[in-house]
């Protein structure tokens, strides 16, 4: 008896089928970049539960069905196409990325081990190399590719409790750390293993610390300053005192993990003055630099980073900032000794073969695609040169941004800003407080031409617009002043 999956060659089946799909998709991109299509075809779950059913069946499709549910999910899905989709930080990919996706599917394989993935794992290797070059690092750095930034936190965090204490995290766990830092005169909550972070930190450092045995409360948040940045004085003031008191509530700080980028301002903290903080007490610096790590490859970027050679590992997601399809991140390390997982127990698996690297050995888990593979295409696509010329041009877009919403001060306020400014403005009808971000929110989302978010701030919440580098800069203002005429009652330009 034979599978169905084999009735004919599989080259015959791709050859025929294949045409036909990126067929459909090149139609849904072409229908997204004319400036009628609305960047989300629904505007309320509901309406999206009901769009389109999803059947499993007992009996397989044809392909005529098979196409036709393609054009369903892809008519009933949200359009990057459009460049008016600027909710998140990721808009629409680079072409060469999407083709890497591509790719990897008619390659199957995963970048565990070498024998299963070769190419992928040379790619992966190179890939980490050049940008511990850009960050920095010496021939002695190291990095792996993870399934996003949050997933580069958590392995960070747990890299470093596994350098913490002569190591003993690895074999013992968390206990093993509390009774260590008994043995270093802690007592009760002061042994418990601590976390410094900004209190506008990416919510993952705490799913970080609950993965790793800690628990969330072993996170002790930093207050920023007015631009959203660690203060670093506060820091400094509470490393001293939970190192001086042995029985401090709040633990034994282990890792200060600092953000290049926050989410909703785009604020850098000063790693400059936060690595000498880290040498003195004997702490392993993290740099979340998931959102803005990528602008290292223009000057003004490594200028924003000034500092990140000195910290012990670094999250970067080129799928963010670089238009690289999701999923594409990476954790680095300043020295590769740090980064490896005992292994003891997987001779299944892991055969110890002489120039062979498996990835698999850097991480806690297992079969992983090779992701690196789209940001590689991307980088020989445009070079260094041209992804710095991008980076630019994303921040000459946001200067320019900033004075035309500074120019319709009667309408709209501006909230907090990061110095120096990033790519993230936040901005709300004059006036109106959260209650008119909110409504303008809710008029934008309704007239699906345009989809931003919002976000809490300390005096209320607001616009959140962020300036993706290859987003026309006409669609930022149409948005900036579609809120003006939402502030003045009118709502033509909607």
């Amino acid at each position: 008896m034979e599978s169905p999956l084999r009735a004919e060659r599989s080259s015959s089946e791709f050859g025929r089928l294949a045409p036909r799909i990126v067929q459909v998709v090149w139609a849904w991109m072409v229908r997204g970049e004319a400036p009628e299509t609305p960047v989300a075809p629904w505007t309320t779950p509901a309406e999206y539960y009901a769009s389109m059913p999803l059947d499993l069946p007992a009996e397989g499709a044809s392909e005529e069905a098979l196409v036709q549910t393609v054009q369903g999910i892809l008519s009933n899905s949200i359009n990057p196409w459009t460049h008016r989709f600027l909710e998140k930080l990721y808009a629409a990919p680079a072409v060469v990325s999407v083709l890497g996706d591509l790719l990897l599917g008619a390659l199957n394989a995963s970048v565990h081990v070498f024998s299963a993935s070769p190419l992928l794992t040379r790619i992966e290797e190179r890939c980490v190399q050049g940008l511990c070059e850009l960050f920095g690092y010496g021939a002695e750095a190291d990095g792996v590719g993870m399934p996003g930034g949050a997933a580069s936190n958590v392995l960070a965090v747990q890299t470093a409790l596994s350098q913490a204490l002569g190591g003993v995290y690895r074999g013992g766990g968390v206990w093993a750390l509390v009774e260590r830092l008994h043995a270093q005169g802690r007592r009760g909550a002061g042994a418990r293993p601590a976390i410094l972070t900004s209190a506008s930190s990416h919510f993952s450092v705490a799913r970080a610390a609950l993965a790793a045995g800690l628990g969330a409360d072993a996170v002790v948040q930093v207050p920023v300053d007015a631009h959203g940045r660690m203060d670093v004085a506060a820091l400094e003031g509470l490393l001293r005192e939970m190192h001086a008191d042995a029985a401090h509530p709040r633990g034994m700080p282990l890792i200060v993990c600092a953000t290049s980028g926050t989410t909703v301002l785009g604020a850098f903290d000063d790693l400059a003055r936060i690595a000498p903080l880290c040498a003195q007490y004997g702490c392993w610096l993290h740099a979340d630099a998931s959102w803005g790590g990528s602008a290292i490859f223009a000057p003004e970027g490594r200028a924003l980073m000034r500092g990140i050679e000195r910290a012990d590992s670094v999250t970067v997601n080129p799928h963010k900032l670089l238009a690289v399809t999701h999923q594409c991140s990476f954790l680095l390390v300043r020295d590769r000794r740090t980064l490896s997982v005992r292994v003891d127990d997987a001779g299944y698996l892991f055969h110890e073969v002489p120039g062979a690297p498996d990835l698999a050995t850097k991480t806690l888990g297992c079969g992983r695609r090779g992701e690196a593979l789209k940001l590689y295409l991307v980088w020989l696509r445009y070079g260094t040169h041209g992804l710095c010329a991008h980076v630019q041009a994303g921040l000459a877009k946001a200067r320019t941004l900033l004075a035309h919403l500074e120019a319709r001060a009667r309408a709209l306020e501006l909230g907090p800003l990061a110095e120096p400014l990033f790519l993230q403005i936040c901005f709300r009808p004059r006036g109106q407080g959260s209650e008119g971000t909110r409504r303008a929110h809710a008029q934008l989302a309704a007239a699906q031409r345009y989809a931003v978010d919002f976000a809490p701030l300390p005096d209320g919440e607001y616009l959140r617009l962020v300036v993706h580098p290859s987003t026309p800069l006409e669609t930022y203002r149409a948005i900036i002043d579609t809120v003006s005429g939402i502030q003045q009652g009118t709502s033509e330009s909607l």
